[in-house]
């Protein structure tokens, strides 16, 4: 509804990626009224373009003892996961200190041990969503599949398959002949392999992403495509103000990726999240090129058989939201897919960019503005699309004053010191 020129809602959320949307839709079957803000709509980012994985079996930080080094024997590397952007590191600076910190073994431990408690519950989740809004069609049974070109890396990760062994996530460890069996197109550099197996599949995110939208305004839900430029205290409430008008809200749900970190600075919250950019490419369509999303470890590079075409997706590139993409990053990346996939068609279609809401620990943020009812969901960074749905249901529960089913210590605002209120 409006009030004079505003609109007018229970709850604005803002960002249309997989979390918000996710949370809208569980706040609606509640009965409170949305409003959903979003400059570019429903997957407009991040929740795009990602490799279409539910990666339950990922439970293991970005930073792990050795990752520094590694990362900088690879700054000189044009086939590196990591790139940074110079330019930009004032924005990333401190963030890299904060990563830096948390590569210690007794950190790894407890950031698996708050992983699993999401991912354990994401499978279900997404079959949960996907039911809610009749998108079964886009979810696909695959598993995710890792291999390995190299005997060294594949022994150095045995710790990585304890966890799995013994955080109960099914897998299956396999050899050369056995990756040919389940990946006939695979070439020959591929020596081993792990099989997440109850990982799913999301053949098209954006597709998902817009039948969820159509969902909610089915069923009575807003929508603005602005950018959120201000978030105020007004009377009781909130007003949000955007680049062509405003709202008036109760309550405010920031799940805006990057960008919730300059919506959140003028309440005196800093969020410890940088932008990290992902690259994908995305080819013809290709029927028995692969089976799966398959992750290539020694190259970070994932090649997924989406809906529209085979996708490869690679790179993390520290930046600043406002910063230009770089897609000749891409252009490098084509040839090592198609060393790992021989078929794959010579040239992309096209390459997309959009950016990941990172943390030093690699977990999100889930938790509430102190003294505010202003609830902050991002920092998912390369699990957005696994925890987005699950994420959502511990959001519901806190904004509504119940207890979530999960522990939330180990995902609020102030867990690195950072100022979370003037």
């Amino acid at each position: 509804m409006r009030r004079g020129s505003a609109q007018v809602a229970d709850v604005a959320v803002l960002g249309c990626g997989i979390v918000g949307l996710s949370i809208a839709l569980q706040l609606q079957q509640r009965g409170l009224s949305c409003l959903l803000i979003d400059p570019r709509g429903p997957a407009g980012d991040a929740s795009f373009g990602n490799a279409g994985s539910v990666s339950v079996g990922n439970l293991f930080p970005q930073a792990v003892p050795g990752t520094i080094a590694s990362a900088l024997r690879g700054l000189r590397n044009p086939l590196a996961p990591l790139k940074l952007d110079w330019p930009a590191l004032p924005h990333y600076a401190g963030w890299l200190w904060r990563f830096a910190r948390q590569a210690r073994w007794d950190c790894v431990e407890q950031t698996l041990t708050a992983l699993q408690a999401l991912n354990v519950q994401a499978r279900q989740a997404w079959l949960d969503l996907a039911d809610a809004v009749d998108a079964r069609d886009l979810i696909g049974e695959t598993g995710y599949l890792h291999v390995y070109s190299e005997d060294a890396s594949f022994e150095a990760n045995a710790w990585a398959r304890g966890h799995l062994q013994a955080q109960g996530v099914a897998h299956a460890v396999l050899d050369a002949q056995q990756l040919r069996d389940l990946e006939p197109g695979i070439a020959a550099i591929a020596r081993h392999g792990v099989l997440q197996r109850d990982s799913l599949f999301v053949r098209d995110p954006g597709a998902f992403c817009q039948r969820l939208h159509g969902r909610l305004l089915a069923r009575g839900a807003q929508a603005m495509t602005d950018r959120a430029t201000a978030i105020q205290v007004e009377g009781a409430g909130y007003q949000v103000r955007t680049g062509t008008g405003s709202a008036h809200v109760d309550q405010v749900v920031v799940a805006a990726g990057a960008w919730s970190t300059a919506l959140l600075r003028p309440l005196g919250v800093r969020l410890p999240v940088a932008a990290a950019r992902g690259y994908h490419a995305a080819y013809a369509p290709q029927a028995d090129l692969v089976g799966r999303p398959t992750l290539w470890a020694e190259r970070y590079l994932v090649v997924s058989p989406m809906a529209a075409g085979i996708r490869v997706t690679g790179f993390k590139e520290m930046t600043a939201p406002d910063r230009p993409a770089r897609p000749a990053l891409m252009q490098a990346l084509a040839p090592e897919a198609r060393r790992l996939f021989p078929g794959l068609g010579s040239a992309p279609q096209s390459i997309w960019s959009g950016l990941r809401p990172c943390t030093p620990d690699s977990l999100p943020i889930l938790d509430q503005v102190p003294g505010e009812r202003i609830f902050v969901a991002t920092g998912h960074g390369h699990l957005g699309l696994t925890q987005g749905p699950v994420s959502a249901e511990l959001m519901t529960a806190r904004i509504l004053g119940q207890s979530p089913r999960v522990p939330m210590h180990a995902y609020r605002l102030d867990r690195f010191g950072m100022r979370v209120g003037s």
